[in-house]
This record gives C-alpha cells, structure tokens and sequence, in this order.
C-alpha cells in the first residue's frame, strides 16, 4: 500500500503581504514533492468566519498544482469557522454547556449551535463540490478500499478561543454511532481521523472516552491543527499517533508557518511525517527542526502495520547535486539497506557563494549530524554528492571514531553507487617540502590537478606543502573504500607527526566525495590547529577561495 498527502491548517485567510509570498512558494515547494494522493486540511480557513473565499482561492490552486479533483479534498471546521454570534447568545450558551462533565447530547443542542458554522459549510460545498453532512457532525469519507478518513468535527460549541481549552465536549455519541453505522471500517487497513483541536482541548472525561474509541476501532493517526506549532506523539497505550500541523499563514514570526507531507509506503516500510517550516528569514521553505521526536524533520510512524524492521538502518542523503538520489536504486543493489530510514537536508542542487549562503549550507548539514547520526547506535550509510566544503565539515562532525558509520561514492563513469565491491589499487604519489613556516598547505589531486601557484596565489604567505596525488587525476577515479582509506591514513599519518608544527593548516581538495568526508573525519577538533576549507572556482582569481575554518564552525550540540 502506497499513500501520500499533503497536510495544511490554520489558513487564517485575509493575511498580509509575507503570506502571499510564502504562498507562492508553497505551491512551488509542494509541486517538487509530489505525486500526492489527497489532501487534508483541519480547520480554521477563515480568520474570525472571514475570507473563506481566499482559503478557496488558495486550496483549489494547491488541489491544481497536484493534479487531484476536488474530491480529493478533505477538511474539518476550525474555532475560527464559527460565528460567534449565532446563534443569539452563543457565547453564554456555550459556556453554560462547558459546565457540565458528561453532557447530555441532546438533538436540539448541536441543531442550536451548528448554525454557527453555516458560513463554513458553504465554503466546504464549493471546496470539495459536496455537502457537509452537518447532522450527523461526525462523519466518515473512504478514499478507497485501504484508507478511510474520518472527520470530527470538534468546534461546533466554540465560542471563545481564549477560555475554552480543556472545556470542548466532541458528541461522543454522534462519534459512536459513526462508527457503529460503519462497520466495514474495522476491514479498512489504514484509518486517519482529522480534527482542529488537540487532545488537551477537550473535557478531561471526554478526552478519556474518546481515547477508548480510538483504541476500539484501531485508529491510527490522529492529525489537528490549532496550536500553530508542530507537534507528533506517539500513545502505545492505544497505538495512535497524534500529529498536529503548524499555521499556514507567515505573519506572526512567533509562529512560524508550516505543512506536513504524510507517506505510508508498506512495500518498503517508508511510513512517516515530514515536516516544513517556512524560514522567515531566508523566506524559503526548510525541513521543520524543532519537532521532537522527529529527526532532522522526519518522523517514522512507530505503529507495528507501518514498521517491519524495528532496527533499521539509516540512509542519510546527502547528495545536494545533480538530481534526487534513488532510494528504490540503492535498495535493489544493496538490498542490506532494503527498509531503512531515510533522512537528508532540504537543500537542493546547492550552489552557495556569499557567506550568508555558505553559513545555512553549514548550519543545515549540522543540524542533520546532531539529530540524525551523533549519539546513533543504528548502522549509518551515508551517499553523498556536495560541495568540498560541505563534506569536509560533514566528517569533521562525524569524526574518526564511528564505526558505524558507512560512506558510499557515486561513479559517474557507471551511473551508480559503490562502496567496497573492489579495489582498483591506485599508485598514490607523495610529496612534502617542509621548511619550518608556520602554515601547513595540504593538496589532494584525485579528480583534478591542484596547481601550487594556485595555492600561493590564495595564501600569499609562505607555506610547508603536503601533496598527495595519482597519476593522470580525473573524476570518476578513486571510487572504492579500500583506494579511499589509503589516502586517508597517509594524510592521516602526516597530520599526526606533524600538526603540533603549525598555526594552521589549509585544504586544497580536489577529490572524490567520499574522500572529502574522510579527510573532515581525521580532523581533530581538540587536537589540530585551526583548518580552513577552501572552494575551487577556475573563473575566480584566485582560484580557491576560503570558506570556512573548521574550528569556528558549529560542533556537537
């Protein structure tokens, strides 16, 4: 079973000028993303029960830009779908209800208060082009035979979005005869209930009865929004996980927007959320960080149906050029890494050159080392295609010491990924001219020459030089861990005997990826002065340029 969506919340239509622009981007962030199967949204499109005609603007170009119909099209009332003025006398009528821990569901109570989400349910007919079964207040859409959607609607006696948290009653006897009146949902592999509010936003006794009926119909994923912040917990008590999405509108820097791409793929056991975070700053769209317990933005689904191997491997992707890296490609010619957990950055085809550019490169790469791979115990595989400076850092953070820790190169000359299938025992050439000044420059000429007068033209000081060449370099050479650890472990050597002699030391690669990430790895960040990282431009003059200094850079937590 394969399925994908696309989750938003919160619209608050009528927004300003940043959320027109975050907009643009969305619809551009989400068509790279695709194919997707449907689409959820869970609550509040208005702002204050205004502007449900730009929320239908926004999600009938989201639905167009994904090529689904409008009946692929799901969504739930939020707080702000109210208006709070009807019925006459609202507020004090809902409040009065709040009172009561078991409510009375009396017919006449929901008829009285569901009037106020009239406006709603006519912004939902020209959305999905059906009506909202607002009797039933509960109801249950099929997408097919493997996936039901169930939509709660938990806003109908909202009146005051400052004092009604822990007070909602949900109508567990409407939500109770859904499912009594639709039995082939306990035959449906994949149930997803949607709703606007949290758990902790309705009554405490209403809160534990609705706990038990998701339990006793084997729902699996409860997804809301409301909060404006993005959030996932998993309950083992009842195997639900509880997922809620950030806002969709970029106005408020404290809360910054957001989405959720959600897959269930259990052919290859690549079930989870994906996070995304609008960077106000960048005005750019990145993985979501922040969320716990999800990884670099990434989040497995810990139910037994979605996880077959509990003790995956981890593929960390970071190939930043050329195209997208081939999960399906990787698991056929390694089929030791078939289910593994995925992880990577949200950069793509990274080309940076101003220091701010460099700067979120780095901070990016760092920030998938801290949640994904340090403290690890998992078996690491790490496929990476970035620039030099990128990949050194990347092993400066992993360090020598990880032995579970994997790195694969991408052969060009064959179009695939390879590790240790052979060895193609390169002759490694080396030279050093050491004549006690206090910069050590070292050279690696794998995939290209690094000219000398290239180095002098950048350092313009006087430097000691290590170079460590092949014959002929060229790209595509040096594919194989058993050719890559013989450099690593000759430089490694001479920066052993040889680091406490110098103020710094300056990298001049010109090598494969995988041997970039070794040489980062050999660094030692207690032990080595400070080490520069420089970027080989040939229309530059001077043709390398330095980056960064390892030292400065960010380190463990």
């Amino acid at each position: 079973m394969k399925y994908r969506w696309l989750h938003i919340s919160d619209l608050h239509s009528l927004s300003g000028i940043k959320t027109e622009i975050m907009r643009m981007a969305l619809l551009k962030e989400i068509k790279e993303n695709t194919p997707f199967s449907f689409i959820l949204i869970t609550g509040d499109l208005s702002d204050k029960n205004q502007g449900y005609s730009e929320a239908k603007e926004l999600i009938l170009g989201i639905a167009q830009i994904l090529c689904l119909s409008q009946d692929k099209i799901y969504i739930v009332p939020g707080n702000h779908d109210v208006n709070r003025n009807v019925p006459l006398g609202r507020v004090d009528r809902c409040k009065e209800l709040w009172k009561f821990n078991n409510l009375i569901e009396k017919d006449e109570i929901f008829e009285e208060l569901i009037k106020g989400q009239a406006d709603f349910f006519v912004s939902y007919k020209e959305i999905t082009n059906k009506d909202y079964p607002k009797s039933a207040i509960h109801f249950c859409q099929k997408f097919d035979n493997n996936v039901a959607i169930i939509h709660l609607n938990t806003a109908w006696m909202c009146c005051d979005s400052d004092n009604e948290s822990g007070k909602l009653h949900l109508g567990l006897k409407k939500l109770s005869k859904l499912f009594c009146d639709n039995p082939e949902l306990n035959s449906t592999p994949i149930k997803i209930a949607i709703g606007h509010h949290r758990l902790d936003d309705l009554n405490e006794m209403v809160r534990n009865n609705f706990r038990t009926l998701l339990n006793e119909y084997d729902i699996d994923l409860y997804l809301g929004g409301h909060c404006h912040e993005s959030n996932v917990v998993y309950d083992p008590t009842i195997s639900v996980e509880f997922c809620s999405c950030r806002q969709a509108r970029a106005e408020d820097f404290n809360y910054p927007a957001g989405f959720i791409i959600g897959n269930i793929d259990t052919d290859t056991d690549q079930s989870y959320f994906e996070f995304y975070s609008w960077n106000t700053t960048l005005s750019k769209w990145t993985y979501d960080y922040t969320v716990n317990p999800a990884k670099h933005g990434k989040y497995y689904l810990n139910h037994s149906k979605y996880k077959k191997d509990s003790s995956r491997k981890i593929i960390v992707d970071l190939k930043l050029m050329g195209g997208k890296l081939s999960t399906v490609e990787i698991s056929n010619k390694f089929p030791n890494l078939a289910f593994s957990e995925i992880y990577k950055t949200s950069l793509v085809n990274v080309r940076p050159e101003s220091t701010d550019e460099w700067n979120s490169c780095f901070d990016s790469v760092h920030s998938l080392f801290i949640q994904v791979i340090q403290n690890s115990h998992q078996d690491i595989h790490i496929f990476p295609l970035a620039p030099i400076p990128l990949l050194v850092y990347f092993g400066f953070l992993i360090q020598n010491n990880s032995s579970n820790v994997s790195i694969y190169q991408y052969y060009e000359n064959a179009n695939e990924w390879v590790l240790d299938e052979k060895s193609d025992d390169y002759e490694i050439n080396e030279q050093k001219s050491l004549q006690n000044n206090r910069i050590l420059a070292v050279s690696v000429s794998i995939s290209a020459v690094v000219q000398e007068i290239d180095i002098t033209s950048s350092l313009k000081v006087e430097f000691d030089l290590i170079a460590v060449s092949i014959n002929e370099p060229a790209l595509s050479k040096f594919n194989y861990k058993n050719d890559v650890e013989n450099v690593k472990n000759i430089i490694k050597n001479h920066f052993d005997e040889l680091h406490y002699n110098y103020e710094e030391i300056h990298l001049f690669l010109a090598a494969p990826a995988g041997l970039c990430i070794e040489i980062g790895r050999i660094i030692r960040k207690d032990m080595y002065p400070d080490t520069y990282v420089y970027q080989y431009n040939r229309r530059n003059e001077p043709k390398y340029t330095r980056i960064a200094n390892l030292m400065e850079l960010k380190y463990g937590n």
